[in-house]
């Protein structure tokens, strides 16, 4: 995690999808430069960091390329996809590699401890900060970074 760890905002419906596998990447509207991993931020109702995902190099595509890769991975989520992207002559997917949860860091607590208001998309943390020693800390009690998933020669 080189220049300090990244928070980024999810859902708690497309974080579950993560889990299960059926949500390969996980989709941007911006992104500045590159992104190996970032803690997870899951909004209300969770409204906690709650785990670290890894990601692969990111993807750069049309609205229709990125809504296309989205209803590969699961189909019915092209317009969807496509609708994220309204607006926009291109935009970016992250393929997740693997997901790691941690033990959750609650909104209260993010705020009460560090004066922590989460990002509406993500945030690059100072490495130097509070926050960034927590996660951190955090982040090896549940093992460390994870190891990306291998796929077989046949991709199963």
């Amino acid at each position: 995690m080189s220049g300090g760890p990244i928070v980024m905002s999810l859902r708690p419906g497309p974080y579950a999808r993560l889990l299960e596998g059926a949500k390969r990447h996980e989709f941007r509207r911006r992104l500045s430069g590159e992104m190996p991993g970032a803690f997870l931020y899951l909004a209300a109702p969770v409204s906690a960091i709650a785990a670290y995902a890894a990601f692969g190099r990111p993807l750069a595509g049309t609205p229709e390329e990125l809504a296309a890769l989205a209803e590969a991975d699961e189909p019915g989520t092209f317009e969807e996809t496509f609708r994220y992207f309204d607006g926009l002559e291109r935009g970016f997917a992250l393929p997740v590699s693997a997901v790691r949860e941690i033990e959750p860091l609650p909104l209260a607590e993010l705020r009460e401890r560090f004066g922590y208001t989460p990002p509406r998309s993500y945030r690059r943390q100072d490495a130097a900060s509070a926050l960034a020693r927590e996660l951190a800390a955090r982040l090896e009690a549940a093992g460390g970074e994870p190891a990306p998933a291998l796929e077989n020669e046949a991709g199963e």
